[in-house]
Formats: structure tokens, C-alpha cells, sequence
């Protein structure tokens, strides 16, 4: 919106000062104010980003925008969930899975040219862990304990360790380049300090 209230302020100043201030033509002020709005217009087009990258500059970057959208809507759904959960050994896997989640999506966020490379990780294994704690909470909220509800609740508790390591061994995934460069680091290091000692 203020993009466009400042474009249409420039230009109408544009277009006051040139036809009452200086008297020129009609045609000519209505199509340099018209220029200049546009060209106001795209000069402040605000610029989508992720971390400190354009999404412009990414290559499918509006729709690596939406994934990391649709996964904090995923982790806001996993946080709800968790305060909700009232058993404890479930409660501490929810909360540890909502955490590594978070440390996940801030890595992605200083690291958006890598957000193509979790692509699995958001549209299965986030949306999994959302879809199977919000339906554990109305079996929970029912308060019945019958042979069925039993088994949802043994089904969850072993499926959240089991999706824990998943988000673990995704983080590391995506960490892979920066093990690798702190290991070139130290051994080069190692190596010189080898020769810096013969």
C-alpha cells in the first residue's frame, strides 16, 4: 500500500509541477507523471527474502518461500500440540521434535539455497509428525481407554522417537557441507602445524 501512496504522490507532484508550475502541454505531463509512477512503482516493489537472500535471486525461490511458509505453520501446529500432550514421556518426545524442528528451519533460513535439499523433510516427515500428534489429541481429550485408544496412544509413543531421528539425521543432512569444511579446517591446520614444528 505505501508503495503505491508514494508512487501516486510523485507522480501527481510531477504533474502539478510541470502543467500549472511550468505550463507544458497536456499530453506530454500526463505521460511523463504516468512514467514516473511506474517507474516509482517498481523502484519500491518490496523484496521478498529468506536469511538475507532475495528470493528473486534463488532459483524457484517463491516456491522454496512457500515450503518454509507451510513448515512453520507445521511447527506452530507440532508447539500447540505438545503443551497440550499430557503424558509425559510423550510430552518430552513432542517438545524434543518442536525444538530439533526449529533448529532445522533456522539453519534453512540462514541457509536458503539449501531449503531444495529438506524438500522431504517438509512435505513428509514435518507434515507426518503434525498430522499424527494432532490426531492423538482428541483420543487423549476423549479420556477413554479402550483396547483401541490404547493402541493409538503405544502407536504414537513409538512413532515420535522414530520421527525424531528422522529430523536429526535431516539437520545432520543439511550440515554435511559445514562437517566437512570444519574437518578440511582442523586437518589443514594439523598439517601445518606439523610442518611449523619440524
Amino acid at each position: 500500500m505505501k508503495q503505491i501512496i508514494l508512487a501516486l504522490l510523485t507522480s501527481l507532484a510531477l504533474f502539478f509541477a510541470l502543467f500549472f508550475g511550468l505550463k507544458w502541454n497536456v499530453f506530454v505531463v500526463i505521460i511523463l507523471s504516468l512514467g514516473t509512477y511506474l517507474g516509482v512503482f517498481m523502484v519500491t516493489k518490496p523484496r521478498l527474502k529468506i536469511g538475507n537472500i532475495r528470493i528473486d535471486k534463488l532459483e524457484d525461490g517463491d516456491e522454496l518461500k512457500a515450503l518454509l511458509l507451510d513448515a512453520k505453520d507445521d511447527m506452530d501446529h507440532i508447539k500447540k500440540a505438545s503443551a497440550e500432550i499430557t503424558n509425559l514421556a510423550l510430552k518430552e518426545e513432542s517438545q524434543r521434535l518442536y525444538n530439533t524442528g526449529v533448529k532445522i528451519l533456522e539453519y534453512l533460513e540462514e541457509h536458503p539455497e539449501r531449503i531444495s535439499t529438506a524438500r522431504r523433510f517438509f512435505t513428509y516427515y514435518l507434515d507426518t509428525a503434525r498430522d499424527i500428534l494432532e490426531k492423538y489429541l482428541p483420543f487423549q481429550r476423549s479420556g477413554l481407554r479402550t483396547e483401541d485408544v490404547e493402541n493409538v496412544f503405544r502407536s504414537t509413543q513409538k512413532a515420535l522417537p522414530i520421527l525424531n531421528e528422522a529430523f536429526e539425521r535431516q539437520f545432520n543432512h543439511l550440515m554435511q557441507n559445514d562437517i566437512i569444511d570444519i574437518e578440511s579446517d582442523i586437518k589443514v591446520l594439523e598439517m601445518n602445524l606439523k610442518m611449523d614444528g619440524e
